[in-house]
């Protein structure tokens, strides 16, 4: 019988995708033991990141409660069909063999991280995903008595991210909790640890902090935009969550002259960025290029087009705009961006973000 070394298997185990690992879990007990090792994932997962890939899966919403994926080659087009995702808030297959989903409530994107999903539906549950896998944990409710300013007759905003903090090796969720009508600056923060399976939570750490998008993770800190903070304030309206730390800090932020109507916070080639939409007509991209700087703050892109209100930067080479549709770009003319031949998105829907296959979590239940 012909012997492969141990090191030599380990090395060409490393270099498969995913979906191959998954079979070869099967082949015998000493393979199924090192592919779901922990250092075996996270080499697997270190080595996929930094040789990089000759296709971007994309997942994205296109209604209330319908996620596909689709994957693109490095010039945007379609590979395949976008696939449509059976979820782990319940579905079911119709006749025809399309996903039609059993649950009553409206289903969001949190993000994306290391090959793990975050969706959380208006119920408040929250689900950590992996495509891949088709492994998912749903994570507990909080079990803890309200805080006294929390008045149960008031309408409450909630807000969340989803980050991997690399010090200790754990993924946590955090969860914003604040009233529309509250004017007090209590404020109410929950941090949820995969490792420990345990929620813990924090009070009066940050002002009101509201924003229309999730957390978006850079450098092991989740961001968000202060949604009262006025443009020509001192402070900056860009807060921070360290995950590591797990405190808030302030980033500091660009100052811009000109009435703007709104600003979006996105990621571009791993680093933090603005889309400023002005009153008068388009808008403008801007990235920090040296993460913490002030003055690395650079202006990369300038739209013009009165109907473009909303532009987020979805990392790769992907703009999501008003919404409804995406773009692909690759180089930030004008003249250069192409729309991503999408399912048709509901207005106000679409919700995407580039994801990447992993191992992650591979002792999740099963879907």
């Amino acid at each position: 019988m012909f012997y492969i070394p141990e090191v030599l298997m380990n090395d060409v185990l490393l270099k498969l995708p995913v979906k191959s690992l998954l079979r070869f879990r099967s082949v015998k007990k000493s393979w199924r033991d090192l592919i779901d090792n922990p250092d075996f994932i996270k080499m697997h997962m270190d080595r996929s990141m930094k040789m990089g890939s000759s296709t971007v899966e994309v997942i994205h919403r296109c209604n209330l409660n319908k996620f596909y994926s689709m994957h693109l080659d490095l010039s945007g087009n379609p590979i395949r069909d976008p696939e449509e995702l059976p979820h782990p808030f319940g579905y079911r297959y119709d006749h025809d063999k399309s996903v039609v989903y059993t649950g009553e409530y409206e289903i969001h994107l949190v993000g994306s991280c290391n090959g793990l999903v975050c969706f959380v539906d208006s119920a408040h549950r929250i689900i950590l995903w992996n495509l891949a896998t088709r492994k998912y944990f749903e994570l507990q409710h909080l079990d803890m008595e309200l805080p006294r300013f929390i008045d149960l007759d008031l309408t409450y905003y909630f807000n969340y991210g989803f980050g991997y903090d690399g010090a200790t090796d754990d993924y946590k969720v955090i969860r914003f909790i604040n009233s529309y009508n509250n004017k007090s600056d209590c404020f109410l923060v929950e941090l949820y640890s995969l490792k420990s399976k345990s929620w813990k939570r924090f009070e009066d750490l940050v002002s009101t902090t509201r924003s229309d998008h999730y957390g978006i993770l850079v450098g092991g800190s989740l961001h968000w935009l202060m949604y009262e903070t006025k443009w020509d304030d001192d402070e900056s309206p860009i807060v921070a969550f360290d995950l590591t730390k797990e405190e808030f800090n302030l980033v500091p932020c660009l100052h811009l002259p000109g009435k703007i109507a709104s600003m979006n916070l996105g990621t571009f080639q791993g680093c933090l960025c603005l889309f400023c939409h002005y009153h008068e007509a388009g808008g403008e991209l801007w990235v920090m290029k040296d993460y913490g700087i002030k003055e690395s703050w650079t202006k990369v892109y300038t739209n013009n087009r009165t109907s473009v209100r909303y532009m987020r930067a979805i990392d790769h080479s992907i703009l999501e705009v008003n919404k409804t549709r995406l773009l692909w770009y690759n180089s930030l003319q004008e003249n250069c961006l192409k729309k991503i031949k999408i399912c048709c998105a509901t207005k106000g829907c679409l919700e995407a973000c580039v994801h990447y296959e992993s191992l992650v979590g591979i002792d999740l239940m099963g879907l």
